[in-house]
């Protein structure tokens, strides 16, 4: 049987399917391991983030440590002084309310605050804590995109 120069590259091309289904084949079992293994961590991730986020809605704080809180999960790595975050939340600096919220948080074990002068106290997000640490990660990989949304839904509201 005389086989003809395109039947041959046919041929070749066909050989060189079925070993790549052949290897394929053998490495599924991998592939199967591995895709399992990403399904179940990507369950955990969402499984996470859900618990941050009805955590940070159901916990027994107050608005004002909510929006503490809120306010050091956005700025995170950095921290902040009392009196800047009652500046940035539009909370009176005379007050002494931001920290007793302050105080309480850090019982709670969700903000850090690390005493850099006797007169000076900076506050972090406790990334310790896992559903902070979550709550940080959502922040750092959506908030500038949702920035821009509601930037863009009170621009269009107006």
């Amino acid at each position: 049987m005389t086989v003809r120069s395109s039947e041959s590259k046919n041929i070749d091309s066909l050989r060189d399917i079925l070993s790549s289904l052949e290897t394929t084949a053998q490495v599924r079992p991998e592939i199967e391991k591995y895709a399992i293994s990403l399904s179940n961590r990507l369950l955990s991730l969402t499984r996470d983030y859900y618990a941050s986020l009805v955590f940070l809605f159901t916990t027994p704080i107050s608005f004002h440590q909510r929006l503490i809180l809120m306010q050091l999960i956005t700025i995170f790595p950095k921290g902040s002084s009392g009196i800047d975050l009652a500046r940035a939340l539009g909370i009176s600096v005379q007050s002494k309310s931001i920290y007793r919220d302050l105080k309480s948080l850090e019982k709670q074990g969700l903000v850090r605050i690390d005493e850099i002068h006797s007169r000076l106290k900076l506050t972090y997000a406790n990334y310790d804590n896992q559903l902070v640490n979550r709550l940080i990660e959502l922040v750092q990989i959506h908030g500038e995109s949702l920035r821009k949304l509601l930037q863009d839904e009170k621009q269009t509201g107006e």
